[in-house]
């Protein structure tokens, strides 16, 4: 396993390494934070100047192309008027004249109406030509309406004439000197638009590069982030299948543990029955033949003196003795009663049995069954019911001992009560108890369960459940 993590860590050792490096500089957002900012200022600056020229120029360059028309319109009716028009008239010509006196004035102090809107003029030099045009409209008037009162004097050719030609020749010379000058305005607020939309596209072009080149490291990385993620996973998939064959051989040790445990039980018991048979059969035929030579020699002696009459007495006191101790010895490695009639009698003896050894009541619920137990469970069982019941007269203090066993064809169930001092739960699964690790042992041996419970000066109860099928076999 620490090969494994060892190989897992060097996997992952070529990311983590340089996972210093694949962060990104802390200069970097602050200097893309102001160029945003930057770009932004130009974008702001390129849209005020765009709307300068469509909102303040195209106005005024409209203005100034209404005062020259009025005044050409005035200068032609004069003209009209003065060559014998009925249809045309003075008011007309001041009409125009008015119109044409109201925009240049919009031109210096704006204008708002429902058609557009006038922003005043900044530009120094323009608004000297505008109050030229102003005062030049001024002249222009009084003159056109000296001629059209005047009419037989003002004729083509006079004197006034000239001058009325001339004042609409400096007219329309300033007229288009405001146009000239408003459209180098604009020219140079264009070239500004032009140098701001140029950086504006570099700045674009800059930020789609370092953009292109921030999502290309990130995927680079990324990509080394699924790649130590997919080696971490192959690895922690291998480790996995390790540990599950390590716990699968764990499983198959513990099974085999059981096994070799329960072999040695079954070579234990068959050890004692065959010790039980060899004392049983040998010693116990041995003293009985012994005791019917003694019968005989106590009647051919007869005749002896009493002396020897007691003490061949003794001899056949002590040799019944010996052949009860051995039945004892024999019953106690190998009782025949849980062969010839079964757990239930065994289990019956055995609490009577311990009732004369111990004084201790015992009560037993067993009622009749049908069902025929195999060797390996009777066996195992009984010396379950030996054991607990040898744990109770040696720890328990108890006074009153109840047992119920139930069998049937499903299960068989062992249920002791005892009315003793109780079990501490630190001593239920303590390493250095023993009998009960080996009473735990051998009912999980049988796909048992085994439960133990006590309370202090409330007793303890242990209860037994051995699976079964329907020939009386450990359940699989």
């Amino acid at each position: 396993m620490n090969e494994l993590t060892g190989v897992t860590a060097k996997a992952d050792l070529p990311f983590y390494s340089d996972r210093k490096s694949g962060i990104m500089p802390r200069w970097i957002p602050i200097f893309l934070f102001c160029f945003l900012f930057l770009v932004i200022g130009i974008v702001g600056f390129s849209f005020q100047k765009g709307l300068e020229m469509i909102t303040v120029y195209a106005p005024l360059i409209n203005a100034d192309t209404e005062i020259k028309l009025n005044v050409s319109v005035a200068h032609m009716m004069v003209e009209e008027i003065l060559a014998g028009d009925q249809t045309k008239n003075i008011e007309d010509v001041k009409k125009s004249l008015d119109i044409a006196g109201m925009n240049a004035k919009a031109m210096l102090e704006g204008e708002r109406n429902l058609e557009q809107t006038i922003i005043p003029l900044k530009d120094i030099e323009v608004r000297g030509i505008v109050n030229k045009v102003i005062q030049e409209l001024k002249e222009f008037r009084t003159i056109a309406e000296h001629r059209l009162s005047h009419r037989k004097t003002s004729l083509a050719g006079s004197p006034i004439d000239h001058r009325y030609d001339e004042e609409y020749s400096k007219f329309t010379k300033n007229a288009d000197q405001i146009k000239l000058r408003l459209m180098e305005l604009i020219s140079i607020d264009l070239q500004y638009f032009k140098a701001t939309q140029y950086i504006l596209m570099i700045g674009c072009f800059i930020i789609f590069l370092i953009i292109g080149m921030a999502l290309y490291r990130f995927e680079y990385f990324r990509n080394r982030v699924i790649l130590a993620l997919h080696q971490s996973n192959d690895n922690l998939e291998i480790e996995i299948k390790e540990r599950v064959n390590t716990e699968d051989r764990l499983i198959k040790s513990k099974e085999q543990l059981r096994g070799l445990s329960n072999q040695l039980q079954t070579v234990r018991e068959e050890e004692k029955a065959h010790i039980a048979r060899e004392v049983h059969d040998e010693l116990g035929q041995t003293l009985t033949a012994l005791k019917m030579e003694l019968g005989c020699l106590s009647h051919d002696l007869q005749s002896v003196p009493d002396i020897a009459q007691q003490r061949i007495g003794g001899m056949n006191t002590l040799i019944d003795n010996t052949i009860q101790s051995v039945q004892r010895i024999a019953t106690e490695l190998r009782p025949q009663i849980l062969d010839v009639l079964g757990l239930g009698e065994a289990v019956r003896w055995e609490t009577s049995e311990f009732e004369k050894r111990t004084g201790i009541q015992c009560q037993l619920q067993w009622p009749p069954s049908n069902t025929e137990l195999n060797r390996d469970i009777k066996i195992t069982v009984f010396r379950i019911f030996q054991e607990t019941m040898t744990n109770i007269s040696r720890h328990s203090g108890a006074k009153q001992v109840k047992i119920d066993l139930q069998m049937d064809a499903q299960q068989l169930v062992l249920e002791i009560l005892d009315n003793g001092i109780g079990i501490a739960p630190n001593e239920i699964y303590n390493e250095s108890s023993l009998g009960l690790l080996g009473i735990r042992e051998r009912v999980y041996f049988l796909n048992g369960e085994f439960d133990i419970t006590g309370n202090s000066n409330e007793g303890t109860q242990v209860r037994v459940t051995i699976p079964l099928d329907e020939h009386g076999s450990i359940k699989q």
